[in-house]
């Protein structure tokens, strides 16, 4: 949540209070999110304004770094755990 005294904050305190947000498994949590709806969104784009290498390095990120929300389920996840086990994909 916001710190109360947000908007008397200094830029440097408020990146702070960014940072220490995005380093935190809540921040994790909150990135990975935002990565999976904008990953689905972008995919709704019509393919001749599709970005792709825009969606595929997000996908990079929320499976390698941002990991911790999956809205998959059944058959989807499990090829996820394999993958991330090095098993067969």
């Amino acid at each position: 949540m916001k710190p109360e005294n947000w908007e008397k904050m200094t830029a440097d305190q408020r990146r702070t209070v960014a940072h220490s947000l995005m380093q935190s498994l809540r921040g994790h949590y909150i990135i990975s999110q935002a990565l999976a709806v904008a990953i689905d969104a972008m995919k709704k784009v019509p393919v001749s304004r599709r970005e792709m290498s825009n969606i595929e390095d997000m996908e990079i990120l929320r499976e390698e770094v941002f990991s911790l929300f999956f809205p998959f389920e059944g058959k989807q996840m499990q090829k996820m755990i394999k993958k991330k086990k090095g098993g067969k994909k």
